[in-house]
């Protein structure tokens, strides 16, 4: 379990809870259902959501999971149901600019800059993620998925 109390959930934690195939997908489960009864807020991004459905409807053969566009559409209201969604607003753009000037932040990177901004102006610290060197330039604590 993380540290921290309010943790953000990046797109692939419900990727890897949505793929039988995934190794952490035991893992990505267990911080949807067991954190929240362990006092652990869970929160997430509109961003986050269309990244999942993204990938989830893209063919496997080009990095996707192939779902159909009902079953990704039916996966993402469940994570839904388990975290608060937080609204890109425009104190989030606010915060991205002043990462991607304050940082540097260039290319696809702005994509995980973004999240953090979202993060960041809803008063949440950390991010769990799989990919946690996508944040390590950003001001949030990263709980990886294999912690």
């Amino acid at each position: 379990m993380p540290i921290a109390r309010r943790v953000l959930i990046d797109t692939n934690v419900f990727l890897a809870a949505a793929d039988e195939g995934r190794p952490e997908r035991g893992n990505a489960i267990r911080a949807l259902e067991d954190w929240p009864a362990g006092g652990v807020a869970l929160y997430t991004t509109t961003q986050v959501l269309r990244e999942f459905l993204v990938v989830a409807t893209r063919p496997a053969s080009a990095n996707g999971l192939g779902l159909a566009p009902p079953d990704a559409l039916r996966d993402a209201a469940e994570f839904a149901e388990v975290v608060t969604v937080l609204p890109e607003t425009l104190a989030t753009w606010q915060k991205l600019l002043e990462l991607v000037q304050d940082l540097g932040i260039t290319g696809v990177c702005i994509h995980d800059a973004s999240i953090a901004a979202c993060a960041l102006t809803n008063g949440i610290g950390a991010v769990v993620t799989g990919n946690a060197a996508d944040f390590d330039r950003l001001p949030v604590d990263v709980v990886g998925l294999t912690e």
